[in-house]
């Protein structure tokens, strides 16, 4: 039987601790959270890890203390003021890539915990997220549970409750990202994106407007399935247009985040653990899957930016190399990368070549690009008709400077 925690007894915990598992999403406590700030000092000597998603898991834990230090797989504005400071370590890996450092590589002496009541089996459900604490908790010498009667018990992953350290049952809210309001540029976007999805398609999206356009554009499709690492309140509408197909499976997701509506349908989903969702075999499986993600930038030779802004990075690359190469060997499957063609600004996204360094995916791994004036299906051609195609996509009044800017660089390639 787990010992009873609370305030103190967890602090305790943490002071002794020199790594720390701290899950993200809305796998992420908020009492915890607070218990964390009321004494900052209790972190001094302590490394949080964990996949906390830029723009949702705001918390920095580097800034705890002068001497606490978070290492991540995404870097994001929450995270800058601590990476200046040097209290950032960050893993430039993909979702599998961490899944297996967490379950074979890495120890921590403490993980934290957020999951639903136990069932008459004796298991706490992880509740709407599965993506990385079934690799991480096992790897933990304590496991601290925050039990939450508001975590819905789910059709996935779980914890034995034998195997937690301590444990407090409070309620506390969970972690809700509403779906972003409509983007007339984006919707744009999705529409062109929704002309290559057919009947039966299985979809894989990320977390945004792109996500919500898209699942809008393609709810009058039928037989329709869900395999991704996240999902969120656009999956609503597919399930009141009738668009899914009639299965257990038909939505398989590691991570729900939205609102309390997505929290109430999500008995109708099936989580499973990134080892699964991201899994090159599970993904080869899955006839016609076609991989939806969005980007900062393409450049003409069909290398994908997915972190950098204006030359700092904001995030990682989280799953997306994982899922367009997994698509790219399904049956019938697609790897399509959206982006308007302009930022709000006017900018040009497609860009001659993206600067020196880092690419989220590199031009051999293009496969199809989407933008509101076209798709440019990079497959089977030679560089100068993908700078051909990917230059009829781009806004027409920077089309021209992208093929002067073609010529000069062809002849130095």
């Amino acid at each position: 039987m787990p010992h009873a925690l609370d305030r103190s007894r967890f602090l305790d915990h943490i002071r002794a601790a020199g790594e720390v598992y701290a899950p993200g999403c809305a796998g992420h406590s908020l009492l915890f959270e607070q218990w964390l700030q009321s004494e900052p000092e209790a972190s001094a000597g302590t490394r949080y890890s964990g996949v906390q998603i830029p723009t949702v898991n705001r918390f920095d834990f580097a800034g705890l203390h002068p001497q606490a230090r978070q290492r991540t797989i995404f870097l994001s504005a929450e995270l800058r003021e601590s990476w200046l400071a040097g209290r950032v370590d960050y893993l430039p890996m993909t979702y599998s890539a961490t899944w297996r450092w967490l379950r074979e590589v890495a120890r921590f002496d403490v993980a934290l915990v957020q999951v639903a009541p136990p069932d008459a089996h004796g298991n706490c459900s992880l509740g709407i997220a599965c993506d990385f604490t079934p690799a991480a908790w096992p790897r933990a010498r304590v496991v601290l549970a925050h039990i939450n009667p508001l975590m819905p018990r789910t059709r996935g992953p779980s914890i034995p409750y034998s195997a937690i350290t301590a444990a407090i049952e409070a309620e506390a809210p969970l972690l809700e990202v509403p779906d972003p309001p409509a983007d007339p540029a984006m919707d744009a976007v999705a529409r062109q994106v929704a002309g290559l999805i057919d009947d039966g398609a299985t979809l894989q999206l990320g977390l945004g407007r792109l996500q919500s356009a898209v699942l809008r554009a393609v709810a009058d499709r039928r037989g329709m399935r869900i395999h991704s690492g996240m999902v969120s309140d656009g999956l609503l509408g597919l399930y009141e247009s009738g668009a899914l197909a009639d299965a257990d499976d038909a939505v398989v997701s590691g991570v729900a985040l939205g609102s309390q509506a997505l929290y109430r349908a999500c008995g109708q989903i099936q989580f499973r653990e990134v080892g699964h969702t991201h899994a090159a075999a599970t993904l080869a499986g899955i006839d016609s899957l076609h991989a939806i993600n969005s980007a900062l930038s393409v450049d003409l030779l069909g290398q994908v930016n997915g972190e950098f802004l204006s030359g700092r990075q904001m995030s990682g690359v989280g799953g997306l190399p994982d899922f367009i190469a997994g698509a790219r060997q399904s049956a019938a499957g697609r790897g399509i990368i959206a982006l308007p063609a302009s930022t709000p600004k006017g900018q040009c996204r497609i860009v001659p070549m993206l600067p020196t360094g880092p690419v989220s995916l590199a031009r051999v791994d293009a496969d199809c690009i989407v933008t509101e004036h076209g798709v440019a299906d990079l497959r089977h051609l030679d560089v100068h008709q993908r700078a051909a195609a990917l230059i009829a996509i781009a806004a027409p009044e920077h089309r021209e400077q992208l093929r002067s800017a073609w010529h000069e660089l062809s002849r130095t390639l």
